[in-house]
């Protein structure tokens, strides 16, 4: 087997292995939570019509994400197992995407796909919630996936539009992938408009006194793009929603307070990352002898930390956003940071075995953290499970109020979310009633599982 082949075959078996790790985590992760709230919703619709007339309900009361929300109904009219598999290839497919936007990489870099996998299992914004968690999943990793898929095709079609084939097909396709990557999240489908916008906008500076290099297709994309997010952010359940939102400060102050907030979340959720890429900026500073220099090699990692930045800071805008609301522009920050990574020349030693030293580091530690959130993992999903079968039980029987057991202490992992989407003692506590509404009972109440004699 050639050096050729050999690369191609450890890349290929490096893609598997990682969707056999995200498979087996999706697998141990239950419903919990909203699931359950818009699982029972589902199960009335009916049909694929019943399904796109509540999420119009939704999109004129609540949410205008129409469409991570359809691909969240849809997947929750199914058996959970579908929701796994395919969630799983979704992963995979967007650390393919990342991987595909690293300029001057080798071909069939394992090692880049490596990386890419391991900041994004280690640094993901609240992984548990936005990866794992099936309604958390569908809004944050398939609306990053679908953005990233078009940024990447768009970007593909740019550096190849002198021989780009089937220009029609590109020009009738893209404005399509472009409205649903639009209609994905709010500030990271912004900041793919933008990063779309400043590609586009390069492109053009660097070809300026040439005819014809404006081609249809450049124009229909961000158009369709363009047209999600309008759809998105005028529905007029965001209106709706925004009313039911408090501040304690208005006006100028509280944008200050806003924006001190953005800045104390990219501290809380990006600083190693930030650390990490700020290093191998150095070093590529001390390898250049100008600015010039730098910002010729690293023009892709410095723009994707600007769309990074402006996706971030672009939350301002809301009240009180959640912490997933920044995975989108963590996946940005990682294109940054891998594409510093390969800037970084391995001439000398020195920086070859910095390099090699940080994977290596980062592979231990993802050893140890996967075993023991897996096992962790493991034991709640057994507990949900019990739990579970002791509810459909109940419910068969006719039952009216039940009383189930809580969590056992000290399973908690961060690749989990099962003690935060946990039952309370309460009844009246929100999950409470999930439950209850779900399996129809008038009311769940839980103890504390030494309490507990059932099973």
């Amino acid at each position: 087997m050639n050096a050729g082949k050999w690369r191609k075959w450890i890349f290929n078996l490096a893609v598997i292995i990682a969707a056999g790790m995200i498979f087996i985590f999706n697998v141990l992760t239950p419903a919990m939570s909203d699931d359950l709230f818009y699982g029972k919703e589902v199960s009335a619709a009916g049909s694929i019509l019943g399904l796109i007339q509540q999420e119009y309900n939704q999109y004129m009361t609540w949410s205008g994400r129409s469409v991570c929300h359809l691909i969240l109904r849809c997947f929750l009219s199914m058996d959970k197992m579908v929701f796994n598999v395919f969630n799983s290839i979704v992963f995979v497919m967007l650390t393919l995407c990342i991987y595909w936007n690293i300029d001057h990489k080798k071909k069939y870099d394992t090692g880049v796909f490596l990386l890419v996998n391991l900041l994004l299992w280690l640094f993901g914004v609240v992984f548990r919630q936005t990866v794992l968690w099936e309604t958390g999943a569908c809004n944050y990793l398939w609306g990053s996936a679908i953005i990233l898929g078009f940024l990447t095709c768009y970007r593909y079609a740019l550096n190849h539009s002198d021989n780009l084939r089937h220009e029609a097909v590109w020009t009738v396709l893209l404005p399509v992938f472009g409205i649903l990557a639009g209609w994905c999240n709010e500030n990271t489908s912004g900041g793919g408009l933008l990063f779309i916008l400043i590609l586009l906008g390069i492109y053009c500076f660097e070809r300026r006194g040439h005819k014809g290099i404006i081609r249809p297709w450049m124009i229909t994309g961000p158009a369709g793009q363009l047209t999600g997010f309008l759809f998105m952010i005028l529905a007029p359940g965001n209106f709706i929603r925004g009313q039911l939102k408090e501040e304690e400060h208005t006006g100028i102050f509280a944008l200050v307070s806003r924006f001190q907030k953005i800045i104390l979340a990219v501290r809380d959720n990006f600083l190693v990352l930030l650390i990490i890429g700020l290093l191998l900026f150095v070093i590529i500073k001390c390898q250049k002898k100008s600015w010039l220099a730098i910002v010729k090699i690293c023009r892709n990692g410095i723009l994707w930390m600007f769309i990074f930045t402006a996706t971030c800071f672009a939350l301002v805008l809301t009240p009180e956003p959640m912490p997933r609301a920044y995975f989108g522009a963590g996946v940005f920050l990682v294109i940054a940071v891998v594409q510093f990574f390969v800037d970084v020349e391995e001439k000398e030693a020195i920086f070859r075995s910095l390099k090699n030293g940080l994977l290596a580091v980062l592979c231990l530690i993802m050893f140890f953290t996967y075993i023991d959130s897996g096992a962790d993992m493991a034991r709640i999903y057994r507990e949900y499970q019990e739990r579970e079968v002791y509810l459909e039980q109940k419910a068969e029987q006719g039952a009216r109020e039940v009383t189930v057991p809580l969590l056992r202490p000290d399973f908690e992992t961060v690749y989990s979310d099962g003690y935060n989407s946990d039952i309370q003692e309460d009844p009246g506590y929100w999950i409470n009633v999930a439950y209850a509404g779900y399996y129809g009972f008038d009311s769940v109440s839980g103890v504390p599982r030494e309490d507990w004699t059932e099973y």
